[in-house]
């Protein structure tokens, strides 16, 4: 996965770019279709605010997240980052059981006529 880092009106320090690197790889733990990772950092009277887009495959996801602290604000982001692929990975994993539950059920029930005729 790679991840870009721009920032607007400061500088990046190599600490919060770990923090950045480590933090969004465990979102590649949860989904591995993910290709690449936008992180854009904005400062704004002493708020700073995070901007994270993930593209995968067949999936862009965005989220947001601003606090005073710098790491506070990018925690923010990327746990609605992870709510978001969590949720995406659970959609996904529910349709894989749930199609195979209903083909199985449909065909071992036999479909005879008896109900209409005691009516």
């Amino acid at each position: 996965m790679r991840i870009e880092i721009t920032s607007k009106s400061m500088e990046v320090t190599e600490g919060l770019r770990e923090h950045v690197e480590k933090r969004l790889l465990k979102v590649k733990r949860y989904f591995d279709g993910v290709i690449d990772c936008h992180v854009v950092v904005k400062v704004e009277r002493f708020i700073h605010r995070f901007e994270i887009t993930l593209h995968g495959q067949g999936f862009d996801f965005f989220s947001e997240g601003h606090a005073e602290d710098i790491y506070a604000a990018f925690d923010t982001a990327a746990e609605k980052m992870e709510r978001q692929v969590r949720k995406m990975k659970e959609k996904m994993r529910g349709r894989r059981t749930r199609g195979a539950g209903v083909g199985t059920t449909a065909s071992a029930e036999p479909a005879t006529g008896d109900e209409d005729e005691e009516l």
